[in-house]
């Protein structure tokens, strides 16, 4: 249950988290107490552009000293991914439960699990996890009962993080042909490759500097893919009781008929009929959402030689390791999994 606190004013969140020598500090925008689920559910990625009506609204305060303000709903579900698999989708359909409360990769908790985060003591970057978890965690759905975070691919690093905080949350992986993956990758490139002369961009595709200049855009986004993935595949294998694996091709039935029961949520015909309409338009585009089609046959056609050898070298073998563990979750689950935290 939501921990009780008086709602006293605006409720405030965390969209960037800064590290600093006095434990860092976040950036804060106001939500409103009616906002739009689709307000809530993508609207904490980071800074608001200027003109957004939030923008005049944001503040930064020191994390130690930033206290909720509305009653805490306690995390139940982190949705992990490969990217391009379906994860916003299984976000927009769990949003549409009213005792949901989801954000979809929320800039302070991507922030804490970066490159610059990492230089800080643990203790100090599991209190502040842990400020942010709380602080998205203000209910601004009246029904709200629980949180449900989707993580971004680059948090890969530190998911031993929320397994510290919140043991008993559960995990849910979103993997797809790490063909489709690639393409979809290659051909509408990232936000991050825009990364790749950082200097600290090595974290992510676990290639010197100097010889990562010489990389191609293609090869370096297939590294930082398959350094991921092959993060995922180790975290999964050590408890593959503890993590649901759904597959692209599995969705959208798979979030009603296995995500949703291990949840232990059964949604109403309304909740059921809402989720459905998410399903007829594409999850997310910047160009508009458009009618949904499955392209995993165009993507397929859509792959180059240069492609398929990018696939097998740094892809398919920790996608074939995740993809082995999702039969034995899915068979050890209704046994080892029973004890796990259900919705009060």
């Amino acid at each position: 249950m939501a921990e009780g606190l008086a709602e006293t004013g605006p409720i405030c969140m965390p969209v960037r988290a800064v590290p600093s020598a006095a434990g860092g500090s976040f950036l804060l925008r106001p939500i409103a107490a009616d906002a739009p689920v689709e307000e809530v559910l993508f609207g904490l990625h980071g800074r608001p552009a200027a003109d957004h009506p939030a923008a005049a609204g944001l503040r930064s305060a020191l994390i130690r000293d930033h206290a909720p303000t509305a009653p805490v709903l306690p995390p139940l579900l982190a949705i992990w991914h490969l990217t391009r698999c379906g994860s916003t989708l299984t976000a927009r359909m769990l949003s549409c439960i009213d005792a949901l409360q989801v954000m979809d990769e929320p800039g302070a908790v991507v922030d804490i699990c970066g490159a610059f985060w990492g230089l800080v003591p643990l203790a100090d970057r599991l209190a502040a996890l842990d400020a942010a978890l709380r602080s998205l965690g203000q209910r601004v759905r009246p029904g709200a009962r629980h949180l449900v975070v989707k993580q971004s691919l680059r948090s890969w690093r530190d998911q031993d993080l929320f397994a510290q905080l919140h043991p008993d949350m559960h995990r849910v992986l979103i993997i797809r042909d790490p063909l489709e993956i690639l393409v979809s990758n290659l051909t509408g490139p990232p936000g991050w490759l825009k990364l790749r002369d950082a200097v600290w961009s090595p974290l992510l595709s676990g290639v010197a500097l100097a010889r990562q200049r010489e990389l191609s855009d293609a090869e370096f986004i297939a590294r930082c893919l398959g350094r991921a993935f092959t993060a995922m595949a180790e975290m999964v294998e050590a408890d593959p009781a503890g993590w649901l694996i759904l597959d692209y091709a599995e969705l959208p039935e798979a979030v009603i008929t296995r995500l949703l029961p291990r949840l232990g949520i059964t949604p109403t015909p309304a909740e059921a009929a809402a989720m459905a309409d998410a399903t007829r338009l594409q999850a997310w585009s910047r160009r508009g959402r458009r009618p949904f089609s499955d392209d995993r046959a165009q993507k397929q056609a859509a792959a180059t030689p240069e492609m398929h050898d990018l696939c097998d070298r740094f892809l398919r073998t920790p996608w074939q390791r995740m993809a082995a563990c999702a039969a034995i979750g899915s068979a050890m689950a209704p046994t080892d999994h029973a004890a796990r935290q259900a919705p009060s």
